[in-house]
């Protein structure tokens, strides 16, 4: 249990800090990669009910997409 309170914890602070100025994606990765990154950590937000985090992510998707 506290293994998953981790995990929760840290991809809530992961994904809140994309929200910065200070976040950048590695350089090595192309907009793939991106997106694949992204829509397992929605899926993981949606099952959580991390619903602000959702935002989030969509947000930074957009971004890929355009």
């Amino acid at each position: 249990m506290e293994t998953e309170n981790f995990i929760n914890k840290l991809l809530i602070t992961s994904i809140n800090h994309m929200k910065t100025d200070k976040w950048e994606w590695p350089e090595y990765w192309d907009a793939s990669r991106k997106l694949r990154f992204l829509d397992q950590c929605l899926k993981y937000a949606e099952q959580n009910e991390f619903y602000e985090q959702c935002a989030i992510i969509r947000d930074v998707q957009k971004t890929i997409n355009e």
